[in-house]
């Protein structure tokens, strides 16, 4: 149930018969004594209240550039930049739909009766077959939906305006000091630019961009938002706030980035309990291990309690040389495994059999220990303590969400 992105616009009806069912979780009257609600039903109102706020705030930020459109319109501009409209739109948005379950060793551990035949699924993208690659995808993926690429807003209209009525209109879209920090007019005044003369045109303006350093630190502070841009955020949201990003580890020292906030703020889910998630799968985890040595296949240590890296492991025993992790912020760590062994195969065919013989014997002892249920059971009560933890915040956050966007609907039948 670990948070995902905003999901796709749901009606919103029965908004008010969840905030009543979600109030269970905790429930108390003077009349009556406390009563738990069961954990599964406290798990469904969870979701239910995540996937709440993510149609909240989908239908909120798709709003935004209507009531933006609307300030445009009443100061005379009746052709729009569409793409610029629609730009502060939420990125990222999860078209999969609402909260999903999800587990480590769905990555790596597969289930008995598709072992036999897929193994862990790594043989077959050594084949190159693009049939045999989608059909194992499908049998994994069965519910996922089918990828809709969408399409860019048309924007002839716009593009047929003179540069001065473009000009115009970016102006009252974000005002001055934007236009001047972005050098907007310039670059519509020569939408033709070459590289080299983009790159002239950055360095004659960047000295000014340096004027907020101090003994070599440097400071990145964007103009704050104008024109409807502006009147859009204050109407909704009120005054925008500066505020320092937090950076990330090996950032130059000294830089501070700045931004404008304005929307309501998510509340940060906490950090994955794994020492808990450990402790509660140590059993099973040890069992699973020893059912693996005892057919063989011995020398794994399990990483943040729940993965293998069993990806890794079969992309050396394929490409017959060491792995190497991807490098980069967030990338992937060396974690620990077995040698392969000495009289392994070298051909193909016979590397796929050592694959699929692994993936049945670890399915069936995941099985014979009841691993995958261990598992489950640890990372949903880590993750109903971490969500009931923000429950609060996050009806706050929600009632932020109805404001902006009560705001918002009556601005537009005005």
């Amino acid at each position: 149930m670990r948070r995902s992105p905003i999901t796709p616009l749901r009606t919103a009806a029965g908004a008010a018969a969840l905030l009543t069912s979600l109030a269970a979780l905790s429930a108390c009257t003077e009349d009556a004594p406390e009563q738990e609600q069961p954990e599964e039903e406290a798990r469904v109102d969870l979701v239910a209240l995540l996937d709440e706020s993510d149609r909240l705030a989908k239908e909120l930020y798709e709003i935004e550039p209507e009531v933006t459109r609307t300030c445009l319109e009443d100061a005379g501009f009746s052709v729009h930049d569409e793409t610029a409209l629609h730009q502060v739109m939420v990125i990222g948005v999860d078209e999969a739909g609402p909260q999903e379950h999800y587990y480590a060793f769905q990555d790596w551990l597969p289930e008995s009766e598709t072992a036999a035949e897929w193994g862990f699924g790594q043989w077959i993208w050594e084949t190159g077959d693009d049939d045999l690659i989608t059909e194992y995808h499908e049998l994994r993926y069965p519910d996922e939906p089918e990828v809709v690429e969408e399409q860019p807003p048309d924007n002839s209209a716009f593009e047929a305006l003179d540069v001065e009525d473009q000009i115009a209109w970016y102006t009252a879209f974000m005002g001055e000091e934007r236009m001047t920090y972005e050098d907007r007019a310039w670059m519509l005044q020569h939408p033709d630019a070459s590289q080299e003369e983009l790159d002239e045109r950055r360095s004659a303006i960047e000295p000014a961009e340096d004027e907020g350093s101090v003994e070599g630190d440097m400071e990145i502070i964007p103009p704050k938002p104008g024109g409807c841009e502006l009147s859009t955020i204050e109407a909704l949201y009120g005054e925008p706030q500066l505020v320092e990003e937090e950076m990330e580890e090996g950032v130059e020292p000294g830089l501070a980035i700045y931004t404008w906030k304005y929307r309501p703020e998510e509340p940060a889910v906490p950090p994955t309990d794994l020492a808990f998630i450990e402790a509660e799968t140590r059993e099973a985890s040890d069992a699973f291990l020893t059912c693996a040595t005892e057919r063989g296949f011995g020398g794994w240590e399990f990483q943040d309690g729940t993965w293998l890296p069993l990806p890794q492991y079969f992309t050396e025993i394929y490409m017959g040389e060491a792995y190497e992790p991807l490098e980069g912020p967030g990338d992937e760590v060396a974690a620990p495994m077995p040698e392969a062994p000495a009289d392994l195969p070298e051909d193909f065919e016979g590397k796929k059999a050592y694959e699929i013989e692994m993936a049945v014997a670890f399915a069936e002892c995941a099985d014979e220990v009841q691993y995958r249920e261990a598992v489950m059971a640890a990372v949903d009560a880590e993750e109903l303590a971490a969500y009931t933890a923000i429950e609060t915040e996050l009806y706050a956050y929600q009632d932020g969400l109805r404001e902006a966007l009560k705001t918002a609907q009556d601005l537009l039948q005005a």
